[in-house]
């Protein structure tokens, strides 16, 4: 995503002044203009403009230094100083939009976890009542002995098998260690604050957790700036290369944006080497930054701990079996009216007795004819959520591995452009291994390619045993050395105050 997408992203002048007034809380209530870009990786034009409605909102008293700087304080605390109806709707649309868009978001997860919880629970249910029911008709009908001893024989079996279990629960509570029984309870509350909610749990499986590196624009700008004001306002190509781990064309284009953005300008060395110079970022109250930026984080399928997956998996999958047996059983109304006219000889069947149940219930509800409702209700909609809540994590899981691949490519490259700036004299793609899984792709031919592609930028020089040197990058070195050696720290330093528009007359 281009850098310019963060300005388009926060075109909004109320979310602008939020940002201001955030770092100046952050800054104890007192910064320069180039502490606030740093803090907020804004642009510096952006900042020079908003900066005069933060002062006056928040009441701002300002300060000059020796060295002809602005400091904008707030002595008395950053309070706004508007109470009327206008600022009152505006925070209260503000947070109307905020809610709305987080109920649409939970509404939509509420759907997808009631149509998978939701049919789970009550397929189960029916397939009970279906066997309670035949559990019943056979006790009861008229036939062999053997049958109603089967069914009676199995109802009792079952009673006994619940009877024992609750029996075994109740003793073993009973009789357990006082000690024992408070660590397992605190063993259950701690699962349970550490377990997440499940309309979250369902919407990672299907959806994933969103973009690693949506803050990637943002934290590439602090670092940049970090770097300015740490190496004197001075920076060349293969340093910004090496910083933010673009490729050469991707540099080429994001340089122009910062050049924009805070007021830098290129300039050539005595030797020719194109550098940037950006010495509004020098004028800043405290000590910069240090310069970092962290390898892109690989994305994940899912958030979730544990099997959640499989079991979220294992439910989908009942539902389309049973969705299946009742959009089949409604395609085939020969079934039920062979039952109908047969009675209990069915039950030796069992195939479609499930069905029978439940069409008996639907026709008990006022439904005269209700094989079109359970053939769509619980049929074709189950069958069409199940085949979407596998189709959406399967499709997802494949294009996962090719645009995990494209980030450890993009953190390899990093890796090989900082080693390049390191050492100009040789670098071979092959000797280099990353210390993180997030640099490694699976392609080894992914190095070699990237050196590639930057020599044919950058001047590099292959040699027969396959290292490459950077003559260019090594003279660029020298002369940005030089360079800031001629910066005189002390002409950006902010000096002491000799004007105070808070100071008593």
């Amino acid at each position: 995503m281009p850098a310019s997408n963060t300005t388009r992203g926060m075109a909004s002048d109320e979310a602008l002044r939020d940002s201001l007034v955030d770092a100046f809380r952050k800054k104890s209530g007192e910064a320069t203009t180039a502490d606030l870009v740093a803090a907020t990786g804004l642009p510096l034009s952006r900042v020079e403009a908003a900066l005069p409605s933060v002062s006056d909102e928040y009441g701002a008293r300002l300060r000059v230094t020796e060295s002809g700087e602005v400091l904008y304080s707030f002595p008395r605390g950053l309070h706004s100083r508007y109470r009327g109806f206008g600022p009152s709707l505006r925070r209260f649309w503000k947070s109307f939009k905020k809610g709305a868009l987080e109920a649409a978001k939970l509404l939509f997860k509420g759907w997808i976890v009631l149509m998978l919880v939701g049919y789970f629970v009550l397929f189960i249910l029916l397939a009970i009542v279906a066997f309670l029911a035949s559990i019943a008709l056979q006790s009861s009908g008229r036939g062999d002995r053997d049958d109603r001893g089967g069914g009676l024989g199995g109802l009792f079996l079952t009673g006994r098998l619940l009877n024992s279990i609750m029996n075994i629960w109740f003793y073993s509570e009973i009789f357990k260690d006082p000690n024992q029984r408070s660590w397992e309870a605190s063993q259950r509350a701690q699962k349970s604050r550490d377990r997440r909610p499940l309309h979250k749990a369902v919407f990672s499986f299907v959806f994933g957790e969103g973009d690693p590196n949506a803050d990637r624009d943002e934290l590439e700008r602090k670092a940049v700036v970090a770097w300015l004001q740490t190496n004197r306002g001075i920076m060349t190509m293969s340093e910004f290369r090496a910083l933010t781990g673009l490729s050469p064309l991707e540099a080429d284009e994001r340089i122009n944006v910062y050049l924009r953005d805070f007021q830098g300008r290129p300039e050539a060395s005595e030797n020719g080497t194109l550098y940037f110079a950006f010495p509004d970022l020098l004028r800043h109250a405290e000590r910069a930054a240090s310069p970092s930026l962290p390898y892109r984080r690989l994305k994940v399928f899912s958030a979730n701990k544990g099997r959640a997956d499989f079991w979220f998996g294992a439910i989908n999958l009942v539902n389309l079996a049973f969705g299946s047996y009742f959009l089949i059983n409604a395609a085939s109304p020969h079934h039920v009216e062979t039952y109908l006219y047969k009675g209990r000889q069915m039950l030796k069947m069992g195939g479609d007795f499930m069905y029978v149940i439940t069409s008996q219930l639907a026709t008990m509800a006022g439904i005269a004819n209700p094989a079109p409702l359970l053939a769509v209700a619980l049929g074709f909609v189950p069958i069409s959520f199940a085949l979407l809540f596998f189709a959406i994590p399967a499709i997802r899981k494949l294009r996962l591995a090719r645009e995990n691949e494209a980030l450890k490519v993009g953190n390899l490259r990093t890796v090989l452009y900082r080693a390049v700036l390191d050492r100009p004299e040789g670098v071979k793609a092959a000797s280099i291994v990353p210390n993180a899984d997030e640099a490694r792709p699976a392609d080894l031919e992914a190095g070699e390619r990237i050196l590639t592609q930057l020599a044919a930028a950058d001047g590099g020089e292959p040699a027969a045993d396959g290292t490459w040197s950077w003559p260019s990058v090594l003279r660029a070195k020298k002369d940005a050395a030089k360079l800031r050696e001629a910066v005189k720290p002390g002409d950006f330093a902010l000096g002491k105050t000799v004007f105070d528009s808070d100071a008593k007359a």
